[in-house]
């Protein structure tokens, strides 16, 4: 799927309904990574009936695949490091789960919303709403159980949550721009550091984002502490972190950007910043027939690293995962968006046909629709999945609503 053509599926619905402003952020539904962040294991409990979540039960649609080879090539400038000579993480193994049943999260009647992220626990989850008059409004669910964080904002997120409840995000003030925050207990506050945004925090406390204008990539040591720029290649200008996983390894990419009407210039390469020692370029992933002009890594969860690679100037995006413990690229070409993986190296994201999905590789497990389907652009998409692959949180379109777009959490079993 090409960035225009997104665009379009996402944003069309809206323009069909004039009473409702356009409030989708396409980058969260690309990635977007958006960013991801582990989901979890949380049981649906009888508290979120009660809060009104509307329910859609029905079995998975299973569809297995040969696993595409994982081949990969290096990289002449930031150069990828050998794969290690013994594995770095440890990895179980586990089913997917055959069946899901999806809900709703909490809106008042009318409103779009949009689902972040979702803890490693799978007890909490990030959403935003967006009023009729305008504006975002965050709101943090816990089993059950709804907070509003803060009052009315201006494309405000919540882009990750650690297993405490403790989220990161942005909101944009009075001059504009985007400005790091960090919610815990219900409570907003601004993290130091300035004009930037927080992309995620793992459950040591650790935050990484970005300066508002994309200069550097950044680390928190903690919410109270000033951040930290991460180290980027002599031969790169710009850096840009996406996630960060438990034991502090970082993800994003490093670029060079020139452009020009007649010659644009884009040299953007998946980057990753362990806990300890230096950085270096992931491999270069390859697909035949296909010339790839750069890649980015969106999110990373026990040595898993998902991302995507770009054709020319961004004509076409395809999914990968990358493995930490052997240096190794698999390519997706089966996936339409990859927004998070877990431990186990599961995705969710969409397929080709634009329904959420939840896929080890191999073997894809279609989440039901929760809302009637449009038959025209319509779109669902898993943004989160939870450690044990069980909570899954996305966003689906409402056809009985013009194609407006609702926050889902699925549970699967």
């Amino acid at each position: 799927m090409t960035d225009d053509e997104l665009a379009r599926r996402l944003l069309l619905p809206l323009d069909e309904h004039p009473d409702t402003p356009s409030r989708v952020d396409i980058t969260a539904a690309v990635a977007t990574g958006t960013k991801r962040r582990r989901a979890r294991r949380a049981a649906v409990t009888a508290a979120a009936v009660a809060a009104g979540l509307a329910v859609a039960t029905v079995p998975a649609v299973i569809s297995r695949s040969a696993p595409p080879a994982p081949t990969a090539t290096g990289r002449p400038s930031a150069t990828a490091a050998p794969s290690p000579t013994a594995p770095a993480y440890e990895r179980a193994t586990a089913t997917l789960p055959s069946s899901c049943a999806g809900r709703v999260l909490p809106v008042t009647k009318g409103i779009q919303s949009h689902v972040f992220a979702v803890d490693p626990t799978g007890r909490y989850a990030t959403y935003v709403t967006y009023p009729r008059d305008g504006g975002t409004q965050l709101f943090v669910w816990h089993e059950g159980k709804v907070t509003k964080i803060g009052g009315p904002g201006n494309s405000d997120s919540l882009d990750s949550v650690n297993s405490h409840g403790v989220a990161v995000g942005d909101v944009h003030l009075y001059d504009a721009v985007p400005h790091g925050i960090v919610v815990s207990g219900g409570k907003l506050s601004l993290l130091p550091g300035g004009q930037a945004d927080a992309r995620a925090i793992n459950d040591h406390g650790v935050i990484v984002g970005n300066r508002a204008d994309k200069s550097a990539a950044l680390r928190w040591p903690s919410r109270s502490e000033e951040p930290v720029e991460l180290p980027v290649p002599d031969e790169y200008a710009l850096a840009m972190a996406n996630d960060i996983d438990a034991d502090g390894t970082v993800v994003g990419h490093v670029e060079n950007r020139t452009y020009s009407r007649q010659n644009p210039v884009w040299e953007q390469v998946a980057y990753v910043w362990p806990g300890n020692g230096p950085g270096r370029a992931l491999a270069a992933p390859t697909l035949p027939g296909v010339e790839f002009s750069h890649y980015s890594a969106r999110a990373v969860s026990n040595g898993w690293v998902l991302g995507a690679a770009f054709t020319e100037q961004g004509t076409k995006m395809i999914p990968v995962r990358w493995d930490l413990n052997t240096g190794k690229a698999q390519v997706l070409p089966e996936l339409d968006i990859a927004s998070d993986v877990n431990p186990y190296g599961w995705i969710v994201g969409m397929s080709k046909d634009q329904h959420a999905v939840l896929t080890d590789g191999v073997t894809t497990v279609r989440l039901p629709d929760v809302l009637p389907f449009p038959k025209k652009y319509g779109m669902n998409f898993a943004t989160s999945v939870s450690d044990d692959g069980r909570t899954i949180v996305g966003n689906v379109d409402d056809a009985n609503r013009a194609g407006l777009q609702q926050a889902v959490l699925w549970q699967c079993s």
